[in-house]
């Protein structure tokens, strides 16, 4: 969904990151198994977007709270908790593979890269079609955005944020 959004808006870089997000997603699905160090590039990134998920978490999300919207918010939350320990298990696979066992190494980088691309293509749809158009809906106040934004620039942004 496109949101019309200034480079530099807090939304806009979100939905910007979620496109190399995507990308990440992608090349994972592509990549072969045994291009161990393009798999370990790609968990890094992946796990290099934890800037992303603190933004929302300690920008956006309490600001929503404040105004009545939580139910979202919170199933976002779980959903970064049980998104965050396959990137590493994915890092952790890249790092440890044995020749000696790769095809237990493929079946387990199949497993975590499935449920990770799935969980989290399925979570980006629904911070960018429901959650961040309800936020722009919510927060009309363009003082409180530009407050968040300087709290987001204090958290910092991820190795691949775009540069606005």
């Amino acid at each position: 969904m496109e949101l019309n959004l200034k480079p530099g808006h807090v939304i806009h870089t979100l939905m910007e990151e979620h496109k190399m997000i995507l990308g990440f997603l992608d090349e994972l699905e592509k990549t072969n198994n045994e291009d161990i160090k393009k798999l370990t590039e790609i968990a890094e990134h992946l796990i290099g977007a934890e800037p992303h998920h603190q933004r929302e978490e300690k920008v956006l999300f309490p600001e929503l709270e404040k105004r009545g919207v939580s139910c979202p918010t919170e199933v976002m939350r779980k959903e970064h908790e049980e998104l965050r320990p396959k990137k590493h298990e994915i890092l952790e696979l890249c790092r440890t593979v044995s020749k000696t066992d790769f095809n237990g190494f493929k079946k387990k980088l199949k497993e975590a890269s499935d449920f990770l691309t799935a969980m989290l293509r399925e979570h980006i749809a629904k911070e960018n079609d429901i959650l961040y158009p309800m936020a722009l809906e919510v927060i009309q106040e363009e003082a409180v955005w530009q407050e968040m934004k300087k709290e987001c620039d204090k958290i910092g942004y991820c190795c691949f944020t775009p540069k606005i």
